[in-house]
This record gives C-alpha cells, sequence and structure tokens, in this order.
C-alpha cells in the first residue's frame, strides 16, 4: 500500500516538473493524490517515531559438574552471560516470560565417555523437546544441542530438566549451556 501512494506522489511530482505547472497546481495535484492513498488506506507515519521493541535475551551456562541427579530435577545453569530483560533466574534456572510471543531456546549438553545425561526442555512442567547426549561405549566427550520454539504467554515458565531416569553426568566448566531469545 505504502508502495501504491509513493509511486503515485513521485508520478505526480515528476509529471508536475514536466508539464510546467504553476505552484499552486502542484499543490492541489498532490492534495488529489494524497485523498486517493487515504482512501485506500495509508496512513502517515512520522519517520522519526522507533517502535518500542521488546527486547528478551538470555545465555547462561554450568560451571559445577553435576552428577547422579534425580529424575525430572531441574538443571540450574548458574552463570549468566547475558540477561536483557531479566526474564532468566540463575539461582532457580527457570526462564519466566515477560511478554507474550514466540520465545528459541537452545541448550547444549557435554558429558563424559561412560556416562550420559538426557535432558528435556519443558514449558510450565510440559515437556517440549529432549537432549540425549551419551558417552557410554565410546571415547572422548560427547555433545548433544537442541532447540526448541515455544508459544509463550506472560508468566509461562520453561526451564531444563533431566528426564526419567538417573546416573547423569554433565561436565560444568562453561561447556554446558542453556539460552534464549524473544523472536
Amino acid at each position: 500500500m505504502k508502495r501504491i501512494c509513493y509511486l503515485l506522489m513521485t508520478f505526480a511530482f515528476h509529471v508536475a516538473g514536466t508539464a510546467h505547472e504553476t505552484p499552486q497546481q502542484v499543490v492541489t495535484r498532490y492534495n488529489n493524490y494524497k485523498a486517493i492513498c487515504n482512501g485506500l488506506g495509508f496512513k502517515k507515519v512520522q519517520c522519526k517515531v522507533e517502535p518500542k521493541i521488546d527486547i528478551i535475551a538470555f545465555q547462561s551456562t554450568l560451571t559445577k559438574h553435576l552428577e547422579n541427579l534425580k529424575a525430572k530435577e531441574t538443571v540450574v545453569f548458574d552463570k549468566v552471560l547475558l540477561n536483557e530483560g531479566n526474564a532468566y533466574d540463575k539461582t532457580s534456572g527457570v526462564f519466566t516470560a515477560p511478554s507474550d510471543g514466540i520465545y528459541s531456546f537452545t541448550w547444549t549438553i557435554l558429558t563424559k565417555h561412560g556416562k550420559y545425561f538426557v535432558s528435556e526442555i519443558v514449558q510450565n512442567g510440559q515437556k517440549v523437546a529432549y537432549n540425549n547426549s551419551d558417552g557410554r561405549g565410546h571415547d572422548g566427550w560427547p555433545m548433544s544441542t537442541s532447540h526448541a520454539n515455544i508459544k509463550m504467554k506472560k508468566g509461562d515458565e520453561v526451564w531444563i530438566r533431566t528426564k526419567d531416569t538417573s546416573g547423569y553426568y554433565a561436565h560444568g566448566d562453561d561447556w554446558c549451556c542453556f539460552s534464549g531469545i524473544k523472536l
């Protein structure tokens, strides 16, 4: 719609410049095209008005090794590198949506050979997606990353927790991380 009105006004000024119209005729022509644009639903917008952007983003890591957690135990990523909007709580490991919208979350788990760590991201206690980092039968340090886009209402909570069993190992030293951003 804006493009059509812009083209109409550009055309009007172009024709006015080539047709040797008087200034009053140019103003009249402009007002006529402006009326057409308004009739088509064009709304005048001030160029300097910046929309309020609700920036919500966080990034956190795990500083301590986790071993033998219970089933459905929250993984608390205790080091916060970024927390725009202050929606992530490093003491509980819970992200609380400050506004409605779609949020994108990613989490990475590093385990060691002979160990495993199966986790899930949950919204208000309901599983959304899984992550499985399995080092059993392997040498080295397996790492896995999972991602979830979640539609949230203000006050909804998201966190990472262990799945149904125990015997986990997640490596600390900032190798495991949890992050999210409002799209």
